[in-house]
């Protein structure tokens, strides 16, 4: 008979295999397996989190990397887990990056500035982001020409191409062929292929409900598509 603690190990470790991805029980999702970069994105929503054992949880070659954290969203809200997380997941080792929540009904002035007042960029860091993702009732043209102005004022204030994030659908239905020179990260949750985005992206949000040691509850889980090269060839200078 196996020990509990035999058993605890087959539990952590166990695998499953399905077209190209390998579900992992310890990080509760399918992973796929021709990536080597790992990472995840957070909010207030994580409470606190114990960045140590988040970057020590490592199941065979699979492991934290890098984190985005959430600094922003609107012209007002701060995000008030933010700064504990950028110092804590720093200071744990891990690759950081900062992300604005855009609200395409509000001021991108406003909102560029209430991001570049919080957020300062290290060497070594990830390129700003902003999460574009819900309409708030605004046309396409409105999108667009709000998030136009607000990437070109981040990408002033920082001197690099911002990432846009974003889900599969929301890049089809409202910004394909319009920001081809931006950086993609794309969100969707499919066990089966690739992101069915008309664009080449960076990043990869595959799942919303992976488990990680540190966090209590759920978390976003991502791969970035290069190797290891092409990933800090993407850090701030």
């Amino acid at each position: 008979m196996l020990s509990p603690f035999l058993i605890y190990l087959s539990y952590y470790f166990y695998k499953e295999f399905k077209a190209g991805y390998i579900k992992y029980k310890a990080f509760g999702t399918y992973i796929p397996s021709n990536y080597d970069i790992h990472g995840i994105d957070v909010s207030r929503y994580q409470q606190i989190i114990n960045w140590k054992a988040v970057k020590a949880m490592k199941v065979e070659n699979v492991k934290v990397d890098f984190v985005f954290i959430k600094a922003t969203q609107g012209t007002k809200t701060v995000d008030y887990q933010y700064f504990q997380n950028k110092l804590r997941a720093k200071s744990a080792g891990l690759t950081i990056g900062a992300y604005h929540f855009f609200v395409a009904s509000k001021d991108p002035i406003a909102q560029a500035n209430l991001f570049s007042k919080v957020v300062s960029l290290k060497t070594g860091d990830l390129p700003p982001v902003v999460d574009v993702e819900n309409e708030y009732g605004q046309s396409d043209e409105k999108i667009r020409k709000n998030l136009k102005t607000f990437i070109r004022l981040i990408e002033r204030k920082y001197g690099v191409k911002p990432i846009i994030y974003t889900h599969a659908n929301f890049y089809q239905n409202h910004l394909e062929g319009y920001f081809d020179e931006y950086p993609l990260w794309v969100a969707h949750y499919t066990k089966m292929g690739k992101p069915r985005v008309g664009k080449e992206w960076i990043f990869w949000q595959l799942s919303e409900e992976a488990h990680v040691n540190g966090i209590e509850g759920y978390v976003d889980f991502n791969v970035f598509k290069d190797s290891k090269k092409e990933f800090n060839q993407l850090k701030i200078k």
